[in-house]
């Protein structure tokens, strides 16, 4: 009751009628905008798996809404992507930066193409390997079974990319929209 009557006075006093939500804890009418990070990768040089590029890509676009991961037009991608033989891996260049290789050596092992790409974008995405065997665990890699095609990423790596991302709010702080795109992994 203190802190209404004392934004009232405010209010008359000095016009400030906008303290009164930030003094009294009333919720704001408007929900913050969100932010959506669009990254683009290329996945011309993927070959045979260009269309599990693609599922991997739009398996994170599902569980993380405020990223879109988009195939690239012209010179706009920051995450490339290629075909070799070897094993798959990522090297990152940041949050949303970086080269994927679709290693085929996986795939012989028995590996299913898609969950590898999904797996190597969120390296890209700023996720570390989690070997803990489980097939929810996106990140397991290839500790989980090669029974395992599950491309949706868990619950908490989800959660771990939205915040790698900056959050997916805007930031009213000029200072933490400059952090948002900072994130060197």
């Amino acid at each position: 009751m203190f802190f209404r009557k004392a934004a009232t006075t405010l209010v008359t006093l000095f016009g400030l009628a906008f303290l009164i939500p930030a003094l009294v804890g009333a919720p704001s009418s408007a929900a913050a905008p969100v932010a959506v990070r669009t990254i683009y990768y290329d996945a011309s040089q993927a070959q045979e798996f260009r269309a599990a590029v693609d599922e991997g890509a739009e398996a994170w676009n599902k569980a993380v809404p405020t990223i879109v991961l988009k195939p690239a037009t012209g010179s706009q991608a920051t995450v490339r992507v290629y075909a070799d033989d070897g094993w798959p891996r990522a090297i990152p260049a940041g949050f949303g930066r970086g080269t994927v290789y679709m290693g085929r050596q996986a795939v012989n092992d028995g590996f299913y193409p898609p969950r590898i790409a999904a797996h190597e974008l969120g390296h890209i995405l700023g996720l570390p390997d989690n070997r803990n065997g489980r097939c929810d665990y996106l990140m397991s890699g290839h500790s989980s079974p090669t029974s395992c095609k599950s491309t949706t990423p868990h619950a908490t790596e989800a959660e771990q990319v939205r915040r790698n991302a900056g959050g997916g709010v805007l930031a009213v702080d000029t200072r933490q929209a400059a952090y948002a795109d900072c994130f060197v992994f």
